[in-house]
């Protein structure tokens, strides 16, 4: 009785452990959210990252015309890459679906509207 107490306690332990990455990399990390944009002559690209938040899980009632509003409250990452997966850089952005991510030269500029921004993320070399 004594060693299947155990067994079930040891089960339980794991199957925590195991569950406990993927939440975390859920959380914390952010999921990617749409598709790679590379740069003008390929040699980095951007992905958004979305973080998982309490909003998101609780029903929006709104007016007409205020159903976009929730897009504003998808906060995550801008993280750029080499055009082989080495990341460079990250900006933090507020409202990642709307946030408007431009190439200039040896930066990538992120734009959400948001006060507290990161500033551009430099590139080791040309993007153009």
């Amino acid at each position: 009785m004594k060693n299947k107490s155990l067994l079930i306690a040891a089960a339980a332990i794991a199957t925590i452990a195991i569950l406990a990455y993927p939440a975390y990399l859920y959380c914390y990390d952010g999921v990617a959210y749409g598709g790679k944009a590379y740069s003008p002559n390929g040699a980095f690209y951007y992905q958004k990252y979305k973080l998982a938040s309490w909003r998101s899980w609780v029903p929006i009632m709104a007016f007409p015309g205020q159903g976009s509003d929730k897009l504003y409250y998808v906060n995550g990452y801008v993280r750029v890459y080499t055009a082989a997966g080495k990341q460079i850089g990250q900006a933090s952005a507020r409202g990642v679906p709307l946030a408007e991510v431009f190439w200039a030269g040896d930066a990538l500029v992120v734009m959400d509207g948001s006060a507290d921004e990161d500033g551009p993320i430099m590139l080791p070399g040309r993007s153009d």
